[in-house]
């Protein structure tokens, strides 16, 4: 069963029907059934707004029930509990298949999705963790201090002492 808990506590059931499917599409031109699912799941993936638009719209009747707006449904999103929703999303789609071949598929793709994007990353991190980089920070660092401390020392120079200026 596909679910979360949102900042506020509240634990919710994600499902997705044949109604909420065809209102993800009406309204936001995402089609969860389209054969090129693959790359819907790749914008799901790569933008969180689009994803949590997909979840309000396949969780709206729930929502609407519970009286929670959209407005604080969002607010209620963040960090872990945020990837939870957006899992549970996925998740309720692969549920939502008939066939156990789709399903699997739907799966691998997401997790093939995901994996690109957390190998992305780990590298990325890597490269931010090179000792290098600060290396050369602290550099810049210091010829940015130099010249401030000549542009000081010139600006004291060019003053005139009242000695001099009689």
């Amino acid at each position: 069963m596909a679910n979360f808990s949102d900042l506020n506590g509240r634990n919710w059931v994600v499902t997705l029907d044949v109604y909420s499917i065809k209102q993800i599409k009406k309204e936001l031109e995402v089609d969860l059934l389209d054969e090129k699912v693959h790359e819907t799941l790749q914008r799901i993936a790569e933008d969180i707004v689009l994803a949590i638009d997909v979840l309000y719209l396949a969780m709206k009747e729930k929502l609407d029930t519970a009286n929670v707006s959209e407005l604080e449904f969002g607010k209620s999103l963040a960090g872990d509990c945020l990837n939870d929703a957006v899992g549970a999303l996925v998740e309720a789609l692969v549920d939502f298949f008939p066939n156990p071949r789709k399903r699997e598929f739907t799966k691998k793709m997401w997790d093939k999705a995901t994996g690109h994007l957390d190998r992305g990353h780990k590298e990325m991190i890597a490269i931010l963790e090179d000792e290098r980089i600060d290396t050369q920070l602290e550099s810049q660092m210091d010829k940015l201090r130099e010249k401030g401390v000549e542009t000081v020392i010139s600006g004291l120079n060019s003053i005139d002492s009242p000695d001099t200026s009689e």
